[in-house]
Order: C-alpha cells, then sequence, then structure tokens
C-alpha cells in the first residue's frame, strides 16, 4: 500500500495486520496507485508530484522514473501475458496515456547505490534510467461538441477531478483520465481508458497509435455509449474499471453511485476483427485519421444503499473464480465501507428482465459465506429503491433519473470495519480483501463464518465486536446457521 507522503509498506495479509513486512520510500508526494508485474519482481507507482516510478522489489530501489506526464497520475497497469513485464501504461489529470516500455532507455536520470545489513554490509551500485515513451495517446477524452454544449447548460452539476492548486492553470480544456485497464493475455493490445467527464469507456489498439504533441489526433477503436440517463440529465465520470475473471464483463464504477457491467465483446457493434484473438499476430491498422466506431451501453448496474462515490478514489475490484470459490465484485464507498456484488448472472437474472420501475421488495435470491473481523463474502436479499434524484445547487429543482438498464442491487455492505471513505482496496491470491481508509485504517475481510455469526448475533457484550467489521445481511435474512 501506497501514503500521501509518498512511502510504500508491505504486508502480510495471512498474518497479523500489526507488524509491517517492509517499509520504504518511493515519492515525496502521495502515492495514487500501485500495480505488480505478474512476477511480482517489479512494482509500478503512480504518484501526485506527476511521476511514476518501477521499483526492483528485491533492492527496493527504482530502475526507472516515469516522468513525461504534466499532470498528477492517476493509474499505473502492466501489460499482461507471462513474462510480460517491460510494458505498461499510466494515465494522468493531464488527459494522456503514455506507453512505456522498459527495455528501451530514455537516457540516465542519476547513480544511486544500495546498502543493505545482512550480517555483511556490501554496496550495490544501481543506475537509474527515464523511463521511455514508445507511444503516447493526448488528449484521450477531449470532450466533442455536443458534451460541450450539454454541460454548457448544467455548468454546477458535473463534479470533476479536482487537480491540486498547481496544475490547474495548465489543465484548462483537458479531461483526467481516471482509469485504465489492458485486456487479458492473447488481446494485451487492446487497452481500455475511462475519464472524469462521462461514462464512455475507449477502447485503444496500442499497436496502432500515431501521435505527436504538435498532432494529437488519435482514434480509439471505438467507445460505449452512456447510459441514456446521462444522456437526459448530466454526465457523471467513471473513477474505476476491472475485468471479470475470463475478461468477458467490464466492470466501471461511475460517479452516479452505479457500478456498469459491459459485455467485452459489444465494445464495437457488428464485425470486430480487433477483438478476435487471431488479431494479436496481424498487422495493425493505422488509425491516426481513422473513425471510431460506435459500441453498446451497458447490460445493466449494480447499486446499494451504502455504495456511494463521491471522490474519485473510490476503486473497484473482482475476486477471481478459482480453487472453489466465486467470482466477486467489490467496490470502495464514500459511506465508509465496502460492498459485495455476486457476479454470476443466474443470481440476478429476474432482475435483468425486471421493468426499469420494479417493486419495492425482492425476495432474497443468493448467499454466501459472511466476511467477518477478518471477513469475506456474502450477500442479501435483492433491494429495489426509486431512480436518483440529483438536486441542482442553483436552481433549487430536482430532476429524476430515468434508468433504461436493468439495476441489480443484491449487495452486501462490509459494516465496522472503516469510519471514513473507502477508496482503494485488493483481493488476495487467497481471497481475501483488503481495505483501505480515510480513517488510517487497512482491514483485511476473510471467510469465517462461526466468527461472522456470532458477530452479527453476539451484540456489544463482552467487547467481541471490538476492532471487527462483518457483512450486514439486513433484518430480512430468513436463512438458518447451516445456510452459512
Amino acid at each position: 500500500m501506497g501514503d500521501e507522503e509518498g512511502h510504500i509498506r508491505l504486508l502480510d495479509s495471512n498474518k497479523s495486520f500489526d507488524k509491517i513486512h517492509l517499509s520504504f520510500q518511493a515519492h515525496s508526494n502521495a502515492i495514487i496507485d500501485l500495480d505488480f508485474s505478474e512476477d511480482d519482481y517489479l512494482l509500478a507507482t503512480a504518484s501526485g508530484d506527476q511521476t511514476g516510478k518501477v521499483i526492483d522489489m528485491m533492492t527496493q530501489t527504482p530502475i526507472s522514473v516515469l516522468g513525461h506526464h504534466t499532470a498528477s497520475l492517476k493509474q499505473v497497469r502492466f501489460q499482461p501475458g507471462k513474462g510480460s513485464s517491460s510494458v505498461l501504461a499510466t494515465s494522468s489529470r493531464d488527459g494522456s496515456i503514455q506507453l512505456w516500455d522498459l527495455r528501451c532507455s530514455g537516457g540516465p536520470v542519476q547513480s544511486v547505490a544500495v546498502e543493505r545489513d545482512h550480517g555483511l554490509r556490501y554496496r550495490l551500485p544501481r543506475r537509474l534510467n527515464a523511463g521511455c515513451v514508445v507511444n503516447s495517446i493526448y488528449d484521450a477524452h477531449a470532450p466533442q461538441t455536443s458534451r460541450q454544449s450539454r454541460q454548457q447548460n448544467h455548468p454546477a452539476t458535473p463534479s470533476a477531478d479536482v487537480a491540486s492548486r498547481s496544475e490547474v492553470p495548465g489543465r484548462i480544456g483537458e479531461v483526467s483520465v481516471t482509469a485504465i485497464q489492458f485486456l487479458p493475455a492473447g488481446r494485451e493490445h487492446l487497452l481500455l481508458s475511462a475519464c472524469e467527464a462521462d461514462a464512455s469507456v475507449k477502447l485503444w489498439d496500442i499497436r496502432s497509435i500515431h501521435t505527436s504533441r504538435h498532432h494529437k489526433n488519435s482514434t480509439p477503436i471505438s467507445y460505449t455509449t452512456p447510459p441514456d440517463s446521462h444522456t437526459t440529465w448530466r454526465p457523471f465520470g467513471i473513477a474505476s474499471m476491472a475485468l471479470g475473471s475470463d475478461g468477458a464483463r467490464l466492470y466501471a464504477l461511475c460517479k452516479d453511485n452505479t457500478v456498469y457491467a459491459y459485455s467485452t465483446a459489444h465494445l464495437v457493434l457488428g464485425h470486430a476483427p480487433e477483438l478476435a484473438a487471431k488479431a494479436a499476430a496481424e498487422p495493425p491498422r493505422r488509425r491516426a485519421h481513422g473513425t471510431e466506431q460506435e459500441g453498446l451501453g451497458p447490460l445493466y448496474g449494480f447499486r446499494h444503499p451504502l455504495f456511494h462515490a463521491t471522490s474519485f478514489y473510490v476503486k473497484a475490484g473482482v475476486r477471481p473464480a478459482r480453487d472453489g470459490m466465486s467470482e466477486l465484485l467489490a467496490v470502495g464507498s464514500s459511506d465508509g465501507c465496502a460492498v459485495l456484488f455476486p457476479t454470476d448472472e443466474r443470481y440476478f437474472r429476474a432482475d435483468l428482465g425486471a421493468p426499469a420501475t420494479p417493486p419495492a421488495e425482492t425476495p432474497s435470491l443468493f448467499a454466501a459465506g459472511s466476511f467477518n473481523g477478518n471477513p469475506s463474502g456474502a450477500t442479501t436479499g435483492l433491494r429495489r429503491r426509486g431512480a436518483l434524484v440529483r438536486s441542482d445547487s442553483v436552481t433549487n429543482l430536482s430532476a429524476r433519473l430515468v434508468d433504461t438498464v436493468p439495476i441489480v442491487r443484491n449487495g452486501t455492505p462490509l459494516v465496522r470495519g472503516h469510519d471514513k471513505e473507502v477508496g482503494a482496496l485488493s483481493w488476495t491470491s487467497e481471497g481475501k480483501l483488503v481495505t483501505l481508509g480515510d480513517d488510517y485504517m487497512v482491514r483485511c475481510w476473510g471467510e469465517d463464518r462461526d466468527v461472522a455469526m456470532g458477530l452479527r448475533k453476539g451484540g456489544e457484550a463482552g467487547g467481541q465486536r471490538w476492532a471487527c467489521g462483518w457483512a450486514d445481511v439486513g433484518d430480512e435474512w430468513e436463512g438458518d446457521e447451516d445456510d452459512w
């Protein structure tokens, strides 16, 4: 995990969190995002000091500085694939996406020495190189004319990814790229991006982008259609994206307090050779002046009364389906909790065919294990609520977002774990969930049905609940103890 002072700390999720396994300083400003290479030897950082770094975890020293951006970085991602620890992408508030190749050198920055003490003292020379940008996507989500006019009609409503004071003069007209996501190995040449301005996700072929600082007309393969409610009322940005286990679903956490599920097969309408597996071996088409295609909008969305994304620091993560564990979607929330959603569509198939204005309550369709003080995952019965209502602070009028996509409400909040916004989160290889809150707490949630049930039923007596959290399955749960 990274903190606001530029430190990186490693904690062992199989042991107590009261002891830090390793700690070192990587930046002089906040660390906003982290990503390990697939072999875990390299760690990439994205920082508020407008740079990223690639760190050799054997020595905890940087080997490359990613310094081509002109504003705070938002995300960093290694390209997937076996042995693919050389290519990575960064996105920034400056509106650009930079693609880096660690096999190329941008020139030396400085020589550093690392001193370690393992009974013997020795010095390990290390040359720090400037990262080499091999491709750039400038103005990745530049606003269109129609979008600009729509925002002019509602100047007070859009919530932006607010820049630091030093960035404001240089960010006029720029749209922050808040999230990036490579498609899985086999299609790792395809990159998804999302922004602060609207809920449109763009698909890029990183092999066929040809731009420069003077000619910034990069063209994506396609873009998704925002939900109809955004078009009729106002746009909402996307804070985070996550792929399902098999890459068939993309989950985009939107600032309208909804996680939208997209089919990756529908990112391009009609025939889409770019998404075929054989496209990785074919030469890319030059798209410098091409035409972007329109893709489909979301299939459905997830909502919960305790899921609110009031900042762009609220993130999402997917637990892969493996070793007998089901796939789960976890999202942070400004309400001081994480919320879990099952992603297996069998559990909410009835919801997908429901009308836009459903009944107040729907019977429970899904239940699983529970999260306890070091808790893990369950869901409650499906709950229905009316469409979102937004107030215009200028005119003091209300408008209703009319949903035209099905909304699923079978999430389960993990309560009593945090007191403030839960932003970053991540799943461990053992299926535990780690959450970070603005209350300076890091929580590890693991499955233990006996402990979880005791926390829910035991009350406050005896101090059993001290420093613990659990899955709130709701008072309407009618299952017996054998179901947990």
